[in-house]
């Protein structure tokens, strides 16, 4: 399973995860930083692998992955690195 489109099934939008790609910004008084993106992922995908194909797919730096398994399938939570903005790598996705 190397095909990045092989490990990410779709990208999960809802009003949480549409909030959670936002930045911090004292000034409109969003403080907290988080900064991610989530996905539906193959059940078998390893973090290790989402990582990878997220750093591929979106030409961005992953800081962290988070995984849960869920009654809609396995969820993938994730958070890119400082200095690259999860707002512009949804753009890419052509859903927002």
């Amino acid at each position: 399973m190397n095909d990045p489109y092989d490990i990410l099934v779709m990208p999960w939008i809802t009003e949480k995860t549409l909030e959670a790609r936002r930045v911090s910004d004292p000034d409109i008084g969003f403080l907290q930083n988080n900064n991610r993106i989530e996905f539906i992922v193959h059940r078998d995908a390893t973090k290790a692998q989402i990582k990878r194909a997220v750093e591929d797919l979106f030409e961005v730096k992953v800081a962290k992955v988070n995984t849960r398994i869920t009654i809609t399938g396995k969820h993938a939570s994730v958070r890119l690195a400082e200095g690259y903005d999860a707002e512009e790598a949804a753009l890419k996705l052509g859903a927002f």
